[in-house]
């Protein structure tokens, strides 16, 4: 969202022949923020969440939406005998990101109090600004950690103090890879991109690692462990012009592994010490994401991921009634969206579960 809000809400009211006079979030009770203004939500909400930034997000003008998906062939074209015809078609994959935004709503309350606007800087005419840029900070914060944790089998919403029903509600990237059966056509066959073929079962999760020793205990990172991560995803994935894969997992996993490179006594356990030099297993980031759970690492392009947001997000806001009276508020202010999370091309990822918590 802009840096001017309501200053852009004016515009565009002018441009439709509204009156003039100023508009303030009161006067935005139960207003449908303009597509635009969506876009710039997000985007706002990009620039201050690390996750968001790196997703593929997009606005969408539907709440069930397919958007087209195309993956990288092995071989695509077929051959032809002398005096014969072009028979086959091509064997080039391609699929849908399927987002379903239906009964998916998730709102958030603000409730400056009155004497905010005696002891800040605000003036009556930007204390609106101030309450939209409350939201996008709430908002963001909130997606970055629904978008990795939602429903995963460990280090879910809950896990972190957040209602049953999110995790019931929604369903983030991490659960996405365990395992998928939202994308699926009336035939039962999946939509998404398989290595081969988009119909195959394994087109539904993203191969996966259990970090386990023979007694199922987890075990913690270490370079054996990044190695089988790597040869997991298909060589396409991992060298290829189309994708920059990275090894995500939490900053508390990353400072571990980093402290155990300290013990090394070369150059690089210095470099590591003094801040020198980025930790690169095999030529590929080390990336500590934060919100990601301990348990579990991934080796994909952070573009994979996708965030569809509906573009009728809504404002309300009321000044008049007991509460705020009582408590002295400005006013109550609430803005919902719904959104969808997703992982465009399953197979261009690997998953590693059941990491050894990091020493405190």
């Amino acid at each position: 969202m802009s840096t001017d809000t309501i200053a852009a809400v004016r515009r565009q009211n002018e441009l439709a022949g509204a009156t003039s006079k100023d508009i303030g979030l009161a006067e935005l009770d139960g207003f449908q923020l303009p597509r635009d203004l969506t876009e710039e939500f997000l985007d706002r909400m990009q620039e201050g969440i690390d996750i968001l930034g790196m997703a593929d997000t997009m606005v969408l003008k539907r709440l069930e939406m397919d958007v087209p998906q195309f993956g990288v062939p092995q071989l695509s074209g077929h051959t032809r005998d002398e005096e014969g015809s072009r028979t086959e078609n091509s064997s080039a994959e391609s699929g849908v990101v399927r987002f379903n935004a239906t009964d998916k709503s998730y709102y958030i309350l603000v409730e400056p109090k009155r004497d905010a606007l005696k002891n800040t800087h605000y003036g009556p005419d930007q204390f609106g600004q101030y309450i939209i840029d409350e939201f996008i900070e709430r908002y963001g914060n909130d997606l970055g950690l629904m978008g990795i944790r939602a429903s995963a089998s460990s280090g879910n919403l809950q896990s972190i103090g957040g209602a049953a029903e999110l995790d019931n509600t929604f369903t983030g990237w991490i659960a996405r890879a365990e395992g998928d059966t939202q994308s699926v056509d009336d035939a039962g066959d999946s939509t998404r991109i398989g290595l081969e073929d988009t119909a195959t079962a394994d087109a539904d999760s993203m191969p996966s690692i259990a970090n386990t020793d023979g007694s199922g205990n987890p075990q913690p990172l270490d370079t054996a462990l990044f190695n089988e991560t790597i040869q997991t995803l298909d060589p396409r994935y991992r060298d290829s012009d189309q994708f920059e894969p990275a090894l995500l997992t939490s900053p508390n996993q990353v400072q571990d592994y980093a402290m155990s490179l300290t013990e090394r006594e070369d150059p690089l356990g210095s470099a590591v010490i003094f801040g020198d030099s980025d930790i690169t297993p095999f030529s590929y980031d080390l990336v500590g994401v934060n919100g990601w759970p301990d348990e579990y690492m991934m080796f994909t392009d952070p573009d994979n991921f996708a965030f569809g947001l509906f573009e009728e997000m809504e404002l309300e806001q009321t000044e008049d009634t007991d509460k705020v009276h009582e408590q002295k508020l400005h006013s109550r202010n609430w803005m919902e969206a719904q959104f969808d999370f997703q992982i465009k091309e399953m197979q261009a990822g690997a998953l590693v579960t059941d990491l050894q918590a990091p020493s405190a």
